[in-house]
């Protein structure tokens, strides 16, 4: 990748080993994922742990049947964007 972009080639060596790493259960990561996209880190964890509340989290996963079964309104009063709980459904429709 940084031989073929000049911006990343810069951020790579400064970065290190830096990378997104699992939790062991793909769809809870990608969950964790949508819901933190494009708010602070401290943001998203305080609207992860309302909705890991919402859709009782157990053991840090969480259960698409269980994201399927939330209502819109509910997951919106977490703090999820509109998109946000259209895509968090999409994604647990699809596993």
């Amino acid at each position: 990748l940084g031989k073929r972009d000049r911006v990343m080639r810069k951020l790579i060596p400064q970065l290190g080993e830096a990378r997104l790493s699992s939790r062991g259960d793909a769809f809870t990561t990608l969950a964790r994922s949508i819901v933190g996209q494009q708010i602070s880190v401290a943001a998203a964890q305080a609207v992860w742990q309302r909705f890991g509340a919402l859709a009782k989290l157990t053991a840090e996963r969480l259960a698409p049947a269980a994201v399927l079964a939330l209502d819109g309104a509910a997951m919106r009063a977490c703090g999820l964007s509109a998109r946000k709980v259209e895509y968090l459904r999409d994604l647990a429709a699809h596993f």
